[in-house]
């Protein structure tokens, strides 16, 4: 595959858009270089992906595996089980628009895994990334510089019971809430839970590429967006162990938001290379050119970009 140089476009966007809009639309973002259209959506509109292949562009897709903030978290009112427990035996508060779906539960997981086939299966995608394919956090707050460490999750009754079972852990007999196993479980055996929680992360990820494959074969370009953190705390905070999950996949798109993060443009240069030595040919960097519409989507995505600082971010992905 050539160099990919990606436009993301939300679907509120071009699910608006008439076929003119579109062309418009489309049009400029080709003669400003660019060659793939990625975006996120359980819906797809097969006129504007054609218009896209007839411009000589690419049509990527994902979904969002484990948040339901496009449905307003309707899933976790339906089975709210499914809500994140953090290690202080409380559920994860909603920040901004975000919540969480706790990951250990393979019913959900299935049926994520059934959108996916059903999109790749129904629309001519060129492409297709796995969001939101980690542990709950709000990295874009919970990440920046001076906040506290993000709490872990999810200490439901059934991800304890399934990392007993999986770890061959037992929790002491008198534990008997949540917030107390917890804390036995990060003093007493920090290293199994980090690896329980990469292991259901990856074996999602492996299950979609089996799947995603079976349904469209080798032509499709799959991949997965990860939090811009190096791979220790990756592995720690997300449940993203890099050096499981790059071999499944075609890319690795880290999310390298350097002003939603408040961090300076040099960080994108720096997480960018860090992720290409451990991921050689396998980068795709995602970076953040605007913060203006945060407000509209009620968060807070930074301060304003100017258009020297995008062009020195963009100049810093490349080098």
């Amino acid at each position: 595959m050539d160099r990919l140089v990606g436009a993301f476009v939300f679907p509120e966007a071009w699910q608006a858009w008439t076929q003119a809009e579109a062309a418009r639309a489309l049009g400029t973002l080709v003669r400003l270089g660019v060659n793939t259209i990625c975006t996120e959506s359980e819906t797809y509109r097969d006129d504007l992906i054609a218009l896209a292949h007839r411009l000589g562009l690419r049509w990527f897709g994902g979904i969002a595996c484990f948040s339901d903030h496009a449905h307003g978290h309707q899933v976790l009112r339906e089975r709210p089980e499914l809500w994140p427990i953090d290690e202080t035996g409380a559920r994860r508060p909603p920040m901004e628009w975000y919540i969480g779906v706790t990951p250990s539960f393979d019913d959900h997981n299935a049926s994520r895994l059934d959108v996916a086939e059903r999109l790749v299966g129904e629309h001519a995608l060129d492409g297709f990334l796995l969001d939101f394919i980690r542990w709950p956090v709000h990295w874009e707050l919970e990440l920046r510089p001076g906040a506290p460490p993000p709490l872990q999750s999810s200490f439901d009754p059934h991800t304890l019971a399934r990392f007993q079972s999986e770890a061959g852990i037992r929790l002491p007999a008198d534990l008997t809430d949540a917030a107390r196993c917890a804390a036995w479980i990060l003093a007493h055996h920090r290293p199994a839970w980090q690896a329980f929680r990469c292991r259901i992360i990856t074996d999602f990820c492996r299950r979609a590429v089996v799947r995603l494959r079976a349904a469209r074969g080798p032509e499709l370009t799959l991949g997965l967006y990860a939090l811009p953190l190096p791979g220790p705390s990756l592995a720690w905070i997300a449940g993203q162990q890099l050096g499981d999950l790059a071999p499944l996949v075609d890319v690795i798109a880290p999310m390298a938001y350097h002003a939603i993060l408040h961090r300076p443009p040099q960080w994108v240069g720096d997480t960018v290379q860090a992720f290409a030595r451990a991921c050689p040919g396998q980068v795709l960097p995602v970076l953040q050119v605007d913060s203006s519409e945060g407000a509209a989507a009620g968060a807070d995505w930074g301060p304003p970009i100017s258009s020297g600082e995008c062009q020195a971010v963009l100049q810093l992905a490349l080098d």
